[in-house]
């Protein structure tokens, strides 16, 4: 009795061995089919650069970016001590990170919201066969390109040039002064009238995100507009009242829609007095200015002479609308001006035509002149 309890005793331990050896070796496969299908997941090349840039997010927050990105010796007159690092994990904590596939094979652009972080080359040489059945690339990377030269925050400045720029509490030097230049529609106007000019800034070679101060000529603080990294700060009044505008303007006798009304009836021919109206217009230009040249030049040539035979209907201005009003200081402003003025052919066809201009003003010579005009696109 007791030897065939050895023998069952025996039986049973092998039984037991073998069954072990039987549940490793199916551990063993599950593990290597387990790993098999990660690995395949991994090569959807969307799937890939998800999973890399999560780990560009967690190596920035452990303090371990250079894991992926080589950290440039940057310095800014506007930190106190610059850090990429510390950049990084500021500028990764809450952005959205995302990927763009560029026109060149297997290189992706990584952004943080809408900054470019880095460019990545990925090689695809290597493949992995799995399972008898699966073969696939393994994505690997082959180079990091990171744009951090000249810093994490690059951006431009524009404001008028009696303005005061301050950069975490820094003054702008001088040397970040890229360009000045005129008021859009006033660059005849300089040589006339006093007005401030616009100052370009480039700034780059920050690694946290600054505060930026800016300040008019009277020490009161203007809020920017923050769009396509460039600030943009000024005190022009907007409004679409012309009673609300020239409470903001020194000067205040004059209509610029019959202004406009006039110089319509100029273009065709049908504002009365010498030279056709020239000089009902001109009282309200520079002589010597582009837009002096111009009607001048309309009210003496021979084309003049060639419009339409017509006749002005009784009700001549329909639709007339004013809107859109800046007022730059209290000597100048632009306004916009839409009309419709209706005629009647000599075939009796009836013709409109339609202006829609942005005007642009500036007292002058105890007159508001026109400095010049440009029309408006509809979008």
């Amino acid at each position: 009795m007791s030897k065939r309890k050895k023998k069952w005793s025996t039986y049973k331990k092998s039984l037991v061995i073998f069954t072990v050896l039987l549940l490793i070796g199916g551990e063993f496969v599950l593990i290597y089919v387990n790993n098999s299908l990660k690995l395949f997941e991994k090569s959807d090349i969307d799937n890939y650069l998800n999973s890399l840039l999560a780990d560009i997010k967690s190596s920035s927050q452990k303090g371990n970016i250079d894991k992926y990105f080589e950290l440039s010796d940057v310095s800014s007159d506007y930190e106190k001590k610059s850090s990429l690092e510390k950049g990084y994990k500021e500028l990764l904590k809450d952005a959205e990170l995302s990927y763009k596939k560029t026109d060149n094979k297997n290189v992706y652009d990584l952004y943080a919201d809408d900054n470019l972080i880095a460019t990545v080359t990925l090689d695809d040489s290597k493949l992995e066969k799995r399972l008898g059945l699966l073969t696939f690339n393994v994505w690997e990377i082959d180079k990091v390109e990171s744009y951090n030269d000249e810093g994490l925050y690059a951006f431009d400045i524009y404001v008028n040039s009696d303005y005061q720029v301050y950069i975490n509490d820094n003054k702008i030097n001088d040397k970040e002064l890229v360009g000045t230049e005129d008021i859009e529609g006033y660059e005849d106007a300089y040589e006339y009238v006093s007005l401030p000019k616009l100052n370009h800034y480039k700034i780059s070679g920050l690694t946290s995100k600054p505060e930026v101060v800016i300040k008019d000529k009277d020490g009161k603080k203007i809020t920017a507009e923050y769009k396509d990294k460039a600030y943009y700060a000024n005190d022009y009044y907007h409004t679409d009242s012309l009673d609300d505008a020239f409470k903001k303007l020194a000067h205040k006798d004059f209509d610029p829609l019959k202004w406009a009304e006039n110089w319509s009836l100029f273009l065709t021919a049908d504002l009365p007095g010498e030279r056709w109206g020239f000089y009902k217009l001109s009282p309200n230009l520079i002589e010597g200015t582009t837009m002096y040249k111009r009607a001048y030049s309309w009210a003496t040539q021979i084309d003049i002479q060639f419009t339409s035979v017509h006749e002005l209907d009784k009700e001549t201005f329909t639709n007339e609308k004013v809107s859109n009003i800046t007022v730059y200081n209290n000597q100048a402003f632009s306004v916009e001006i839409y009309l419709e003025k209706h005629m009647t052919l000599s075939d009796g066809q009836k013709k409109t035509d339609a202006l829609h201009d942005m005007f642009y003003y500036a007292y002058y010579d105890d007159a508001y002149r026109l400095i010049s005009m440009k029309s408006v696109t509809e979008e």
